[in-house]
């Protein structure tokens, strides 16, 4: 998909390849379709550009505890996981971003009642969470969090808002 945005000085595009890898049984009510538009939608709201390639790899909790003792010497299940790709690009540029996203279907089945929703809104938060560590957000102090989950709500719901008008929610 290729997102143009106006900017002062150019234009400048944003295309986005999106891969859904599922290597678990998924919700029922997860439309993969609508992910890959959560993508592109979170990347152009987050005033992203150039080519990216992003993973979105759906598994289970035996397999994220894996990459997080692997990759963090962290032995606990965990939710998400994001691996960024680099370029080498300057910042600023028409670069090349990107990465993969690791979800955890069977933890946001566990946690989705505790924040009121179903499995299929966790992995979309958890995706949105994802995207914004690829587009450089952190969370590493409590007010970090804070600010990086209220994105996450506000990106949520402008894409649903923006899904309703367009037709396409479910």
């Amino acid at each position: 998909m290729t997102v143009n945005r106006s900017s002062p000085n150019r234009q400048r595009a944003l295309e986005v390849d999106v891969e859904l890898v599922a290597e678990t049984a998924l919700p029922v009510d997860l439309d993969l379709d609508a992910v890959r538009r959560l993508v592109s939608f979170v990347l152009a709201g987050e005033a992203q550009s150039g080519s990216w390639s992003v993973a979105v790899v759906l598994t289970d909790d035996g397999t994220l505890r894996r990459l997080h003792r692997d990759f963090l010497e962290i032995d606990t299940e965990t939710d998400v996981m994001t691996f960024p790709a680099e370029d080498g690009s300057p910042v600023g540029t028409d670069r090349r971003g990107g990465g993969d996203i690791v979800v955890s279907v069977e933890r946001a089945t566990d946690q989705a009642p505790a924040f009121g929703h179903g499995t299929a809104a966790e992995v979309r938060f958890l995706v949105v969470h994802g995207l914004l560590h690829l587009c450089g957000w952190d969370d590493g102090d409590d007010a970090a969090r804070e600010r990086m989950l209220n994105r996450q709500g506000e990106l949520l719901a402008m894409f649903d808002a923006h899904e309703r008008q367009a037709g396409t929610a479910d």
